[in-house]
């Protein structure tokens, strides 16, 4: 069995949650017995995980806009394809219905794009009326035009295209059926799981614990607007308050990779406010903090960064937003912090973190090494069943607008793909 993975980086496991993503479903796969390829037109980066590690992999750079992808794609001859999100379906799922006819196509969405820009729009639109203190608006307040942006209608187009898509989060599951209107047999939901060892820092010290701490990829949209929020509208007062209730010194840490001069710059040391850069272990720096600060105003899928706190036992305030999509991790706990809608409530609640014990008040899920394994082989397991029953069945899901689109998309990028060719020998 082959299967080919179409990178839309060369997956970066410790650098987003979208890395750890692609670093399971490549992994997972391995484990059960495929041929692995993998291909990305990006460049290998000092991050990039390239699995030296592992045997029976083969590693590909295979251009859209080269005549010779074609017959690569013939010779390769993978019973199963997987798009690393829908940029990826775009350029190559025209080349692999004529090449490999046969072949299952999945979308991994990571998370749906199209519902994040959709938040998006609709917090920009508000911010234009003068209403920038927003922190949280209510999906019912989205407008169909947010909803059905232009990155919204390449995804779902995507999706349609592909026999099964893959969401990472209930609400996006439902927001795919509703909205887009995904047949229920092109849809799966599987959540994040990680394929990092156990962490195994020993008995947490909570007393030691000091300071709040932020942690992303800035190359993520919501990520950048978070830590503008927090520096801006959020932090001084929340440094304030502590001061007058006479807690002194208490600071806000900024980690992430991919920071720029417009997040070095939010570096203000007379509030306690430090921009710090890239971690090498989040686990081991998440231990050291006393709570997540994440006023993530925007976004879809599932935070990597809420979900290694909650595995740390790190207590977490953030919005409706950062809590989505994590039932199946709390295994019917309650959420371990607080999900604040107003700036008022996100102040008084990170204040009441670093003001007091508070961990007591929270019961925490297992260590991520086994919510890891217990989602492994719930999900995983059934996912790669799933895969391979659809291969037995030889029979790729056929539906008018999947046909339609598929229709489309080879006349549509046939064209593009040789006038770019034309031009690159000129």
């Amino acid at each position: 069995m082959k299967i080919l993975f179409f990178c839309l980086i060369w997956p970066e496991p410790e650098s987003s949650a979208a890395g750890v993503r692609l670093d399971y479903l490549i992994r997972l796969f391995h484990r059960k017995g495929f041929e692995l390829h993998l291909s990305s037109t990006a460049d290998p980066g000092p991050y990039s995980a390239l699995y030296e590690d592992l045997d029976g992999i083969y590693r590909h750079t295979l251009d859209p806009n080269n005549s010779a992808t074609g017959v690569k794609l013939t010779q390769i001859n993978p019973d199963v394809i997987v798009f690393d999100r829908y940029p990826t379906e775009e350029q190559f799922s025209w080349l692999v219905v004529k090449a490999c006819p046969n072949a299952i196509r999945i979308l991994d969405t990571e998370d749906l794009h199209g519902l994040r820009r959709a938040r998006q729009i609709t917090l920009e639109e508000l911010d234009d009326k003068g209403h920038s203190t927003h922190l949280y608006v209510e999906d019912h307040t989205i407008k169909s035009k947010a909803i059905y942006n232009t990155i919204a209608l390449r995804e779902m187009v995507s999706m349609h295209r592909s026999d099964l898509s893959l969401v990472v989060s209930d609400e996006e599951y439902f927001y795919a059926q509703k909205y887009y209107a995904i047949p229920s047999n092109q849809l799966l939901y599987l959540p994040i799981i990680s394929s990092r060892p156990l962490v195994k820092l020993g008995a947490i010290n909570h007393e030691a614990r000091n300071h709040a701490i932020f942690i992303g990829n800035f190359k993520h949209a919501p990520n950048r607007d978070a830590v503008h929020f927090l520096r801006y509208l959020l932090w001084p007062e929340i440094y304030d308050l502590l001061r007058n209730q006479g807690i002194k010194g208490t600071e806000c840490h900024i980690y992430g990779a991919y920071m720029d001069s417009s997040i070095e710059q939010l570096n203000n040391p007379s509030i306690g406010f430090y921009i710090k850069g890239r971690v090498d272990d989040v686990f081991s720096t998440m231990a050291e903090y006393e709570v997540l600060l994440a006023p993530l105003r925007f976004g879809a899928g599932v935070k990597g960064k809420i979900l290694d706190a909650i595995s740390m036992d790190l207590p977490v305030v953030t919005t409706p937003i950062g809590g989505e999509g994590l039932g199946v991790y709390l295994d019917g706990l309650d959420f371990p912090g607080y999900l604040a809608k107003t700036l008022e409530e996100f102040k008084r609640s990170a204040v009441q973190c670093l003001s007091a014990p508070a961990l007591t008040r929270w019961e925490f899920p297992s260590q991520n090494g086994e919510i890891n394994e217990r989602l492994d082989i719930e999900y995983g397991t059934r996912y790669v069943n799933h895969v391979k029953n659809m291969m037995q069945r030889n029979d790729s899901i056929m539906n008018p607008i999947k046909v339609m689109l598929e229709q489309n998309s080879q006349l549509a990028h046939r064209y593009l793909s040789k006038y770019i060719q034309l031009k690159n020998e000129v």
